[in-house]
């Protein structure tokens, strides 16, 4: 009898390398007996730990009733797992929003790479005008856009970078036969270019091995096993792909982008939809229903009470077929003859808002999400607010610069300088620099300067050493110019009154010779 484990809800044996994520120990193991023990054991302890948090959820503390859970009760999941997520954002709205919105809004604008040199303002460095190239020839931040989206799907994304040192041939032959499915699995080697990126969600991703204690990178992504079948495509799918249906891909190869925040593991994040998941479950039921309630209210019937002394002679028969007749809409005039009384059932309406704002409410709440104006508009069908957006731009903002930046932008443009497809920046290194969401609009524009009018009357007198041509500065621009210090203008004013006081200095005289002569006044 094996002592193999057994999934608690298929009953089928659990195999040691099930799991998304599973980690690999280094040099200082003794053998590959270790590797397997260590290896389960870390997955043990993470599908324990995960299992117990999960199970948590819907207890009823202060209750009499051990057995009551409300995650039971209202039929919340509490365990979805990315499959749950990416459908439900395909096919609800608001989760569509949660999970694509900020990455679109984040990447409405490109950044512009800048080398950290001191050049002119009109000079770019070798290492800018590789990386424009490499943005025009490979459509760079498409892909880096799409890979944000797919990242917050679930827990975490990659983006894969194919670069010269492995050709077509490497992997697999002209039928599309395996040759080498392990030809990514390799350290990126000799390469020369980045040819292509290839954006995947944890969907796709089989299993993802880490490094050990004594590997250099503990904790640290080493390969990936990935299927390269399409995410979101059917069984029934009419688009073939050439080579192996699967592949291992050495994290040289890779960008690791995990999902906006983390909390006790570096490759992980929180989903975007785990947070609000039913919220969304809530106001998909919601949505469901009151559509069921208007259809029938929409297809109402009729009840048709037949007087006490009226003799049906033939069962009713004739007054069911009249009435079938004008239900199917044959006939426009309905006969109730016999009839005592006939009610119309009508369907109540119902007003699914009270119901989905408060959860909306919630899901504005959350980092990094839209304002509720920008999740379902306002009641009079206008546009999201000035200020709506203005913090909505904010929050997108602060991501750019604390997630986009440092878990996207400077890992690709790294990989491409590392492995010789742009020229290594001249200076120190390189910024990621973005425009403003926010556009100022005219009335914007209007009352900034008539604040600024304000301030510069006010100040006007007090500001020593500014004349006419620094508060124009100060009116086009809103920085305070410099100016000299005090004592220095004091010192200009007092040089200045003393040589009024002393009127034009005198010619010096010249002698006959053309010499000066001492004692020209004399």
């Amino acid at each position: 009898m094996t002592d193999q484990p057994r999934d608690p809800e298929t009953g089928q044996f659990v195999s040691d390398d099930v799991g998304d994520v599973k980690q690999a120990t280094g040099e200082a193991t003794s053998g590959a007996g270790d590797e397997v023990l260590e290896l389960t054991a870390a997955e043990q302890v993470d599908l324990t730990m995960r299992q117990s948090l999960a199970a948590l959820l819907g207890e009823n503390i202060h209750g009499d009733d051990d057995d009551f859970d409300y995650y039971d009760v209202f039929e919340w999941d509490k365990n979805p797992g990315v499959e749950q997520f990416y459908a439900l954002a395909l096919r609800n709205p608001y989760a569509f929003a949660v999970t694509f919105l900020p990455a679109s809004t984040s990447w409405r604008d490109s950044p512009t790479i800048v080398d950290d040199a001191d050049t002119g303002a009109d000079e770019t460095t070798e290492f800018e005008d590789d990386v424009a190239d490499l943005e025009d020839r490979l459509d760079l931040w498409h892909y880096c856009k799409r890979s944000d989206k797919l990242a917050g799907i679930g827990e975490f994304g990659i983006l894969v970078l194919e670069f010269d040192d492995v050709r077509q041939r490497d992997v697999s032959d002209e039928d599309g036969e395996d040759v080498n499915t392990d030809a990514f699995a390799q350290p990126v080697n000799g390469a020369t270019q980045l040819t292509g990126l290839r954006p995947f969600s944890e969907a796709s991703i089989d299993d993802v091995t880490l490094g050990g204690p004594g590997s250099g990178r503990w904790g640290q992504p080493l390969t990936y096993d990935i299927d390269l079948d399409d995410e979101d495509d059917d069984e029934d799918g009419t688009v073939t792909q050439a080579g192996p249906d699967t592949m291992t891909v050495h994290h040289s190869r890779v960008v690791h982008i995990h999902s906006d925040m983390l909390l006790d593991d570096e490759v992980r994040g929180v989903p975007r939809q785990q947070p609000v998941y039913n919220n969304l479950i809530d106001i998909e039921r919601v949505l469901g229903s009151a559509g069921q309630l208007a259809y029938r209210a929409s297809a109402w019937g009729i009840n048709v009470n037949i007087d006490k002394d009226y003799d049906l002679e033939d069962g009713g028969d004739e007054l069911r077929e009249a009435l079938h007749r004008w239900e199917a809409g044959l006939e426009n005039v309905l006969r109730t003859h016999g009839a005592d009384e006939v009610q119309s059932l009508g369907g109540e309406e119902i007003d699914p808002g009270s119901v989905i704002d408060p959860n909306i409410e919630a899901i504005a709440s959350q980092p990094y999400m839209p304002p509720q104006s920008v999740l379902k508009g306002n009641e009079t069908g206008e546009r999201a607010t000035t200020q709506d957006l203005k913090d909505w731009y904010g929050r997108i903002g602060e991501r750019r610069v604390q997630f986009v930046t440092p878990t996207i932008v400077r890992p690709v443009i790294k990989a491409a300088y590392e492995h010789g497809s742009v020229t290594e920046p001249q200076g120190d290194g390189f910024s990621a620099e973005w425009d403003p969401l926010h556009e100022t609009s005219a009335m914007d524009e209007s009352e900034i300067q008539a604040n600024r009018a304000t301030v510069a009357k006010d100040a006007g007198s007090r500001l020593a050493g500014y004349g006419t041509e620094e508060w124009i500065e100060f009116l086009e621009t809103g920085e305070f110019p410099e100016v000299p210090d005090a004592p220095a203008v004091e010192e200009m004013d007092l040089e200045q009154e003393r040589a009024q006081m002393d009127g034009p200095e005198a010619p010096p005289a010249v002698a006959d010779g053309g010499q000066e002569t001492p004692g020209g006044d004399e």
